[in-house]
């Protein structure tokens, strides 16, 4: 995998997945209450799947279609958030976080950095995503974000073992530079830009990788 340079937040780094996140992982996700709101996560939560998700990450990349990263607080683990290619070329963006981490503003502080370089720095012209209904607090997260209801759809969830209906959301190019934070009189966004900066070698890593292909 090509050196990928970690984005930072406010209080959050969000970087690549690393043999050293095994164990938090496997604590983490093996929970009921996370593995219900997804539909790509399996429960129980074993060591065998943590081994086997660790071990697709160099391939996710080098295909030049999946940016996955650490949610990390402190030096560990807390969650995962990325944005990939799905259904029909889309790129779909996706999120979890650890129990324990919940009603800490954490998925939103990561999701609106990932939200940006996704357009600013990967210079796509949406993004989808999606969440069950049942899943209010995502749903508000994706709201705030700016993505907007597209339509319901039925998704295979792994946890649960059938079929869910999901309520899929967009947000186009157009409305997230509609939501852009304005300049100050220097020319700088009152809202910080770094971590989209720190993150520009990454994002031509994968447009390469999508070029090439």
């Amino acid at each position: 995998m090509a050196k990928f340079e970690p984005i930072v937040t406010e209080r959050l780094v969000l970087r690549p997945f690393e043999a050293r996140d095994r164990v938090r992982l496997i604590k983490l996700a093996n929970n009921w209450r996370v593995a219900k709101n997804l539909s790509t996560m399996p429960f129980p939560y074993t060591e065998a799947a943590a081994d086997t998700w660790l071990s697709m990450q160099e391939g996710l990349w080098a295909g030049g279609k999946t940016v996955t990263l650490v949610i990390d607080s402190g030096g560990e683990l807390i969650g995962g958030i990325g944005v990939g290619v799905r259904d029909h070329d889309e790129w779909e963006m996706g999120y979890w976080l650890g129990e324990p981490y919940w009603n800490r503003g954490y998925v939103s502080e990561a999701a609106r950095v990932l939200r940006d370089y996704a357009f600013d720095a990967l210079k796509l012209d949406k993004i989808v995503a999606g969440h069950y209904p049942d899943n209010h607090a995502s749903g508000a997260i994706l709201t705030k974000l700016g993505f907007r209801y597209t339509k319901e759809t039925m998704r295979q969830s792994l946890a649960l073992g059938a079929k869910v209906k999901c309520l899929d959301m967009a947000l186009p190019r157009e409305r997230w530079l509609a939501l852009r934070s304005p300049m100050d009189e220097n020319g700088k966004r009152l809202a910080t830009r770094e971590p989209v900066t720190l993150a520009v070698s990454a994002a031509q890593m994968v447009r390469e990788e999508r070029n090439s292909r």
